[in-house]
Order: structure tokens, then C-alpha cells, then sequence
């Protein structure tokens, strides 16, 4: 597929994404209200009426697996016209019927932090896609998440080359540049956010989080509305960061 961003300098990837973002046949909200479903409905799971999902023991690889069944399922509940899941190796993870254009494929990482990971390395997925015909580059929805918490949601377009890998197949997993996540991938904000850990709040190491955990602050939430002032910079933090995803801040 060929690339938007072909030919364009940086500057202009950001305007790019939003434009191919407003170009999508769903909208943020509801990207926003299938993924908060999706992933309320993996952590009020039983097994066989009895066991709760939570005893389980579930890997983070389990998590993101439920959590992209449980979205596309609801996705294709909604617009059963209009959307279907991957029935064929070609496919990305979800197909837009009409325009095989705007199909997606899905990301989500369990680990600290707001990075994305591939599975393989970029020349090895190159080579897979020899064979299987799948195209990697296109519109991605990605989710991070810590334990039961969603962290952070996001929409954008990633190409195949933007994956920065090893080709040895003992390499590890690809990774983004700091570029494709500045510019392009967008942030869809909500609510989940206040109930970040607080150790992923920008300049909050182990050793701050340490002492913050010890007054009983272990969310953003908790942070935003502690009384005291000995916190005042990390406060001021997670005030901007609050601001610059459109979530008020308690007074």
C-alpha cells in the first residue's frame, strides 16, 4: 500500500494523520466507547460461572489476544455491513468491506511504559509477507495497558518500514521511532487516563513512585487530588499533561 506520507516532510506528517484520522470510517468517540466495552467485559469474565478471569493468572500477550477479540466482535456487532474480522492470512486484523483501504490492524503492550512492539523484526515480517500476502502498513489501533488499566489508546498509520528491528531471527522485537509516535499516531483521550499508575507520569522514577505509593498515591487520579504540596512539581506535570489531553483538573 502505498504510503501517505511518501514524499512529505516531517513537518506535514502530523496534518497528514489528522487528515487521514477524520477520513475514518469510525469515529474517535466511538473507537473510544468499543475499546472501554472491549476491555470492561475481559475483567468481568468468569470461567464456567465460577472462576473469576482474575484468578487466572492471564500473560500480557492473553490480555491484548482478549482484548482484540472482544473489540472487533463489537465493532462487527455494530456494523455488521460494513466491517468483518480477518478470515485469511491477507487480511489485516479487521477488514472494512467496502475499502480494503481503511482494514487496521491492531497493537497492544502490556509493558511499562507508551511503546509499541513488533512481533518479528521488519526484514523478517518483509520476508512473511512474501508469502502470505499481508500488507503491514496502513492504519493501526494501538492500546496500551498496565495490569487492569488501560493507559493509553491511540489511532494513526504505521508503514512496514517504520518498524526498526534486527533481521537474525533471535532479534528483538521491532520497535517505533520517537517520529512515528510524535506524528504519526494520535492520542484518544478519556477517562481510563486518571487511573494510570503513577510511575508512568513523565519524571516519576521507582524511587519517587516509591514514596508516593507510601502516602497512598498509586494513580494520576490520587495524585490530582492530594492536598498536600510536597509534590508540587509532579502536580504541575500531570496538571499539563491533563491539559494537553483535554481532562479536567480538579480545583
Amino acid at each position: 500500500m502505498d504510503s501517505p506520507y511518501a514524499n512529505q516532510p516531517k513537518e506535514n506528517w502530523k496534518n497528514i494523520t489528522q487528515r487521514l484520522v477524520n477520513e475514518y470510517p469510525i469515529s474517535i468517540q466511538e473507537i473510544l466507547e468499543i475499546a472501554t466495552l472491549a476491555w470492561n467485559n475481559i475483567w468481568n469474565t468468569s470461567i464456567g460461572g465460577h472462576i473469576s478471569i482474575n484468578e487466572v493468572g492471564l500473560t500480557a500477550s492473553n490480555i491484548g489476544n482478549f482484548f482484540q477479540q472482544l473489540y472487533i466482535h463489537e465493532l462487527v456487532l455494530r456494523h455488521p455491513n460494513k466491517w468483518r474480522e480477518q478470515s485469511n492470512k491477507s487480511d489485516k486484523d479487521i477488514v472494512y468491506i467496502s475499502n480494503n483501504y481503511f482494514s487496521t490492524e491492531m497493537k497492544t503492550s502490556g509493558q511499562a511504559g507508551y511503546y509499541l512492539y513488533g512481533n518479528r523484526s521488519t526484514s523478517q515480517e518483509v520476508s512473511q509477507r512474501a508469502t502470505s500476502g499481508k500488507d503491514k502498513s496502513g492504519y493501526y489501533i494501538t492500546l496500551n495497558f498496565h495490569g487492569q488499566v488501560m493507559t493509553r489508546l491511540r489511532i494513526g498509520w504505521i508503514d512496514e518500514n517504520d518498524w526498526l528491528g534486527q533481521s537474525s531471527q533471535t532479534g528483538q522485537s521491532a520497535t517505533l521511532s520517537s517520529e512515528v509516535y510524535e506524528h504519526k499516531l494520535i492520542d484518544i483521550s478519556g477517562s481510563y487516563i486518571r487511573h494510570s499508575p503513577i510511575i508512568l507520569l513523565d519524571n516519576v522514577g521507582s524511587v519517587a513512585a516509591s514514596k508516593l505509593n507510601q502516602i497512598g498515591i498509586y494513580t494520576f487520579n490520587d495524585l490530582a487530588l492530594y492536598q498536600g504540596n510536597e509534590f508540587d512539581k509532579h502536580k504541575t506535570t500531570l496538571e499539563r499533561f491533563y491539559r494537553t489531553h483535554g481532562l479536567a483538573y480538579p480545583c
